[in-house]
């Protein structure tokens, strides 16, 4: 009895080891090419340099898109960012002081210059009045001295009349005075015009630093958030390079991530078969455990890459291959970067025409 339940023992062994080498080995005539497992690895460092004051995250780790995984030492960017911050709201008082006292001086002197300018118009026109006045009267009192000499006019007619040119010519130079003073205080209410383009200049010059010290604080903002590292994809931390405390550079290595859920098989396929491999064909992927996957073709080169067999007595071609990629589900993430696995090609199918045209090329027929 023991005998027999031995050898069923046995049996049912050789059953499964059967089997498991059926589903496991490829079948018929495929051809299976030897490829290395690959994922999307990036290596995340920082931006800037600083002491690395937090490492949040491990190897082996799983991270998510966006997770925090490294914080530097912001004191130093924090100060820049408050110095930037004090010196925006100081030049920010400067501008609007400098506004105030340009609009202020822009209405005093337009206002002196319309009021010296009007005045001048009425001087004007009173000098013109008075130098009409002047000719009549210098005419009035050459005609009382020709009748006076004629003994026409009496004296005190021409004296009349030499008191009326005296006054005329007195009033008519007063104005001519008043003229030169005014077109001076002109000149002068012009002149304070300059002065607020100089204070006008000012202002921009104040105005291009609040710019400038604006900028200084979203240069410092954008630092400060560099100094908080995240991750850039969904995988598991492979390699931690840096460790706390250390002063890292920008572009030097903090942590290496794998995204081991999307994986792919790169191998490389002969010449002669390249032609019959298409993006998103269907391919068998075995891996070392025996595992039969069922992968996709996602790229296919479009450059050959090497020689698999060269001809040494060059009667013959070399053959170069073509690097292809297959990638491959990885439920419960049993596999990973880096194992080798074999792509499975299915038979190269017969081609029925060149068989017919053989037969009938062929002796006897």
């Amino acid at each position: 009895m023991n005998v027999s339940k031995f050898f069923a023992f046995l049996g049912a062994v050789f059953l499964a080891a059967l089997l498991l080498y059926l589903f496991s080995t490829p079948h018929g005539n495929e051809i299976a090419l030897t490829g290395i497992v690959d994922a999307n690895e990036v290596i995340v460092s920082a931006k800037i340099s600083g002491r690395l004051d937090q490492l949040l995250v491990d190897e082996g780790r799983d991270v998510k898109s966006g997770e925090l995984i490294a914080v530097l030492d912001s004191a130093e960017l924090r100060a820049q960012r408050d110095s930037a911050a004090a010196a925006i709201r100081s030049f920010e008082a400067q501008v609007q002081q400098a506004q105030s006292s340009t609009g202020l001086t822009d209405l005093q002197t337009s206002a002196q210059v319309d009021q010296s300018g009007a005045t001048l118009t009425a001087l004007k026109s009173q000098l013109e009045a008075s130098r009409s006045d002047l000719a009549r009267v210098e005419a009035d009192q050459k005609r009382m001295q020709s009748l006076f000499e004629g003994g026409i006019a009496t004296a005190q007619d021409k004296d009349h009349a030499d008191a009326a040119l005296h006054s005329a010519q007195a009033q008519t130079r007063a104005l001519e005075e008043q003229v030169k003073a005014q077109e001076a205080s002109l000149e002068i209410a012009r002149a304070g015009r300059k002065q607020v383009n100089v204070q006008e200049n000012v202002l921009a010059a104040m105005q291009a630093q609040l710019a400038q010290a604006r900028a200084a604080k979203a240069e410092a903002e954008t630092r400060l958030g560099y100094a908080r590292i995240f991750s850039p994809l969904d995988g598991v931390v492979a390699v931690r390079v840096a460790r706390q405390g250390e002063v890292v550079q920008p572009g030097s290595p903090i942590v290496t991530i794998v995204d081991i859920d999307h994986l792919w098989v790169r191998t490389s396929i002969e010449e002669s078969q390249v032609d019959s491999i298409q993006m998103g064909q269907k391919l068998r992927v075995k891996m070392p455990s025996g595992k039969i996957l069922d992968g996709t073709v996602i790229f296919k080169g479009v450059e050959s890459e090497f020689a698999t067999q060269r001809d040494v007595s060059r009667t013959k071609r070399d053959i170069k291959t073509f690097a292809i990629k297959v990638a491959i589900p990885n439920p419960g993430r049993r596999f990973f970067s880096g194992m080798t696995a074999y792509v499975l090609l299915p038979p190269p199918a017969k081609n029925k025409n060149s068989s017919a045209d053989s037969a009938a090329d062929s002796p006897g027929k």
